[in-house]
């Protein structure tokens, strides 16, 4: 089923303020409430938008799933990496990267690296979800 005019036109218009709040949450998760599963998820709804209103095969050709898959898997193996890397300094998950000024972008040292990483791993994990629903409905 196509969908109007309409809702294609506004799910332009509206994804990327859903892209650019999602990155917000994301990259703000360690001073505000939020972080980057929820600006993750965000990030992810705006994709599912614009499949619902323009149809898969049009926004795959954008967002292929392999992409999404090279994506989710680059981003969760830097997440270890990043986890890990915390061993050289003694622990796991250490904070090794010094903070700026409390209340400033960048003053949570690894953790914002962190939110990065899991902003990018839980859109692109939600992404793809929806993408293999979506294919298993359509074999049906």
């Amino acid at each position: 089923m196509k969908m109007s005019p309409i809702v294609r036109k506004s799910a332009k218009l509206v994804s990327p303020f859903l892209v650019t709040y999602g990155a917000y949450l994301i990259v703000h998760g360690h001073i505000n409430p939020g972080g980057g599963f929820q600006g993750g998820v965000i990030l992810a709804v705006s994709v599912i938008l614009l499949i619902t209103s323009h149809g898969y095969t049009l926004i795959e050709k954008k967002f292929s799933i392999t992409m999404v898959q090279v994506l989710e898997s680059a981003s969760l193996l830097s997440l270890i990496l990043v986890a890990v890397s915390g061993l050289a300094a003694g622990f796991f998950f250490y904070n090794y990267l010094r903070g700026g000024v409390p209340g400033t972008l960048f003053s949570g040292g690894t953790v914002v690296w962190l939110n990065i990483l899991i902003g990018f791993e839980v859109g692109a994990a939600f992404t793809l979800l929806f993408y293999v629903l979506l294919r298993g409905a359509e074999s049906d």
